[in-house]
């Protein structure tokens, strides 16, 4: 019997279908696709047979969620377009500084009327969303300039390179930490509604994705865990309630 164990087990790891982590978000500052590749891999192998696999292209990694043999990482935003299309059902978000809500807001130099640049990280079709949201409609005055960073969007302002910057709340406190002139320089001119951040998503739940997403519900407890998803500008990974879920376009 023992024998018999062992020659299934080979047989399940070597032809065994991996399940594999589609990765993007059009909010997070990635530094490096390979190293985030490379970190997430090596810490989900020692749980079971997965890969990871981020995407830097919306188009790209929409292809690939056709995949239902996965567990798909993506801004809530994201999440709210596609989750009917790919059958997706939220299963944890993301946590920062004990919140797992993010606001977004419009600033620039002070009292100057809203006519210019505005640069911003995000996602190209996300930032003009959100700056026709948070602008009104003064947004047809606007043009958008994508940088890597949102420190980037927002030195960006203090260099006359644009105007205004569309960035997260969380980022204009880490401004106000590094370069305090800088900030005092600038002023918000407007605030979003708070909106969920990152979630973890997957469609026909089954055990090996069940024990999946426990194992990222538990990354935020372990120091190298927390390595990892530091990587993503997350501290943990925490189950969504009820309401939430509502909130998110109902319970599946």
């Amino acid at each position: 019997m023992k024998l018999i164990f062992l020659i299934l087990l080979f047989v399940n790891i070597l032809f065994g279908d991996t399940l594999k982590v589609y990765f993007y978000t059009t909010e997070a500052n990635i530094n490096n696709y390979k190293s985030l590749k490379v970190s997430f891999d090596a810490y989900l192998r020692d749980h079971g047979d997965y890969e990871f696999q981020p995407f830097n292209d919306k188009k790209t990694f929409e292809k690939y969620l056709k995949d239902k043999n996965s567990i798909v990482i993506l801004s809530s935003w994201h999440y709210k377009k596609i989750a009917k299309e790919y059958n997706l059902e939220a299963k944890l978000v993301a946590q920062k500084k004990d919140t797992f809500t993010d606001t977004k807001i419009l600033v620039g130099q002070k009292n100057i009327s809203l006519n210019g640049v505005v640069a911003s990280a995000y996602d190209n079709e996300y930032a003009n969303e959100l700056l026709i949201t948070l602008a009104n409609n003064k947004s047809n005055k606007l043009s958008i300039l994508i940088v890597p960073k949102e420190i980037d969007a927002l030195m960006s302002v203090g260099f006359g390179m644009s105007q205004f910057a569309l960035v997260s709340k969380d980022s204009f406190k880490l401004l106000k930490e590094i370069n305090p002139l800088l900030s005092k320089s600038l002023q918000i001119y407007h605030e979003s509604e708070p909106k969920y951040r990152m979630l973890l998503t997957c469609s026909e739940i089954d055990n090996q994705k069940n024990e999946l997403v426990s194992v990222f519900q538990e990354m935020g407890f372990t120091e190298s865990g927390k390595s990892i998803l530091k990587m993503i500008g997350v501290d943990k990974l925490v189950v969504l309630s009820s309401n939430d879920l509502e909130n998110l376009g109902g319970l599946k």
